[in-house]
């Protein structure tokens, strides 16, 4: 059972019309929707002079952290951090909690719209409402809704389809993470973004927590896709990688570095998942929730390493194809 109660926190996450959330969609959050979208857009004008002002604060030639979105371009890369602010601030906000009412469904959702991004939105009722509207392209409207019914999109729920947006949305080229093993469940591949760096691919944690109370048949069908897992990360990332992580100093890097094939993958962390179900069932949840913190930690260690070859081998790497061409639209995260 504690197993499925981490599963259940990653398809919370799931956009999906509820049969019982219509009538009230119909009779009382259509007719207020003007009214809500009205609350929802001060809100947001709220954060976008918060951000402002620390935009203005920076001192000049600051630049963002490895990884993170630029404030000189805000909102650009923001869906996130907007999404969770507005959220936030519509929770504590009485007059949007009365248009809504207790019987409402409201709930943050991460998904695949129509084939090509990662969206971060929220389900109200039978409606999906975008709040970070304008974060990849900033002339469009700050606010978008439709009914569920309408939306072009896929929840995440299986690792290929999740890399093919990623490799349209982020325009990064993907190899399967073989050298940190105990990774693979949550972080199975190695990103290669634009700009030549390299980064652990974690999809905040989502299908690995539905795959955990499932039996792991993800990660199991990742790996037996015998053509993906004989790609190989190119020598010079790879000796990048083990530069920088090797000495297994869990101060510098919190995974072991352990180069493995998929059968030991299979057989090793994978399995070891999978028995998670005969150990006692808060014992079980813990160790998933620490997993899932640790590869979040491990995440953001090797983004931040900003491990990139020097640029004659970038160069040749492109002109093969073997990582993706420079892309400065392409968002950082």
């Amino acid at each position: 059972m504690a197993l499925e109660i981490a599963s259940a926190r990653a398809y919370a996450q799931d956009l999906r019309a509820i049969p019982e959330q219509a009538e009230v969609t119909r009779t009382r959050l259509l007719p207020a929707i003007d009214a809500i979208l009205a609350l929802l857009a001060g809100h947001r004008a709220a954060i976008d002079r918060a951000m402002a002002a620390r935009r203005a604060a920076l001192p000049p030639g600051i630049r963002p952290e490895i990884g993170e979105p630029s404030l000189a371009t805000y909102p650009v890369g923001f869906c996130r951090h907007i999404r969770d602010q507005v959220w936030d601030r519509a929770l504590a906000d009485p007059a949007f909690q009365a248009l809504l009412g207790r019987d409402v469904i409201l709930k943050k959702v991460f998904i695949l719209l129509k084939g090509r991004y990662f969206q971060n939105a929220v389900q109200l009722g039978n409606l999906y409402i975008d709040v970070a509207n304008d974060t990849v392209w900033t002339d469009k409207p700050k606010l978008e809704w439709q009914p569920i019914a309408e939306v072009d999109y896929t929840n995440v729920d299986d690792w290929p389809t999740f890399a093919a947006v990623a490799r349209r949305y982020l325009h990064v080229e993907l190899y399967p993470n073989l050298l940190f093993p105990f990774a693979f469940p949550a972080a199975p591949f190695f990103a290669i973004r634009p700009g030549g760096r390299i980064d652990l691919f974690f999809a905040q944690d989502i299908i690995f927590l539905k795959d955990v109370g499932q039996g792991m048949r993800r990660i199991l069908q990742l790996l037996s896709d015998d053509a993906l897992m004989a790609r190989r990360l190119p020598p010079a990332y790879e000796a990048l990688v083990r530069q920088a992580c090797s000495p297994n100093l869990h101060d510098v890097f919190p995974l072991e570095f352990a180069p493995a094939p998929p059968a030991a993958i299979r057989d090793g962390v994978v399995a070891e998942f999978i028995a998670l179900r005969q150990q006692p069932p808060d014992r079980a949840l813990a160790m998933v929730e620490q997993y899932a913190t640790l590869l979040a930690d491990a995440t953001r260690r090797l983004m931040r390493m900003n491990l990139v070859p020097p640029a004659d081998e970038l160069a040749r790497l492109r002109a093969t194809g073997a990582i993706p061409a420079e892309h400065p639209d392409a968002p950082e995260s």
